[in-house]
């Protein structure tokens, strides 16, 4: 009986031991699918955008604010500064779906051809509490381009997920 203790005292540390090296390696893992949810439920959020929706650069200026279906607004502005543009996407207690409320926001500068940068955080409440903020990521063309987004949810710490995962939240 007591080799019989020693082995489940055994297979418990390592279990144990096991289980905080995944958690260590998993904090960016858990970051990066929780940004590319986060980014999902976002980009649906702005699907009711008239201006932001068209395709021509210009075609895009404009300012309108859409209700979410439970609460809260998205406001979209942007105005031509200079050589360029400021675009500012704004939420305020947005709620389409249960659990994700969001707020905060974004403001781009580009210039004409759509090269800029970001600056802003869109924080989640709700069942999937979470904020990201966009200051270290570099806009080309439109999209992200270069960087990585800061990522915190809940009570883990801040971590970097690379602005690859904008892109795959927007892949069908």
């Amino acid at each position: 009986m007591r080799h019989f203790f020693k082995q489940l005292l055994g297979l418990l540390i390592a279990t144990l031991l096991f289980t905080q090296g995944l958690m260590a390696q998993g904090t960016t893992a858990s970051a990066d699918d929780y940004a590319l949810t986060f980014f999902k439920k976002l980009n649906d959020t702005q699907t009711k955008l008239t201006y932001m929706n068209k395709s021509g650069a210009l075609e895009k200026v404009g300012t309108e604010t859409v209700n979410g279906k439970l609460s809260g607004t998205l406001f979209y502005d942007v105005k031509i500064k200079g050589a360029g543009a400021e675009v500012t996407l704004r939420y305020t207690n947005y709620c389409d779906e249960a659990g994700w409320i969001f707020d905060g926001e974004v403001i781009t500068r580009s210039n004409m051809v759509q090269n800029g940068n970001f600056k802003g955080i869109i924080k989640a409440n709700g069942d999937f509490p979470g904020e990201i903020c966009y200051d270290k990521v570099v806009m080309k063309k439109g999209m992200p381009a270069s960087g990585k987004y800061l990522v915190k949810v809940s009570s883990a710490p801040v971590a970097e997920v690379d602005y690859t995962i904008y892109l795959k939240s927007k892949e069908k």
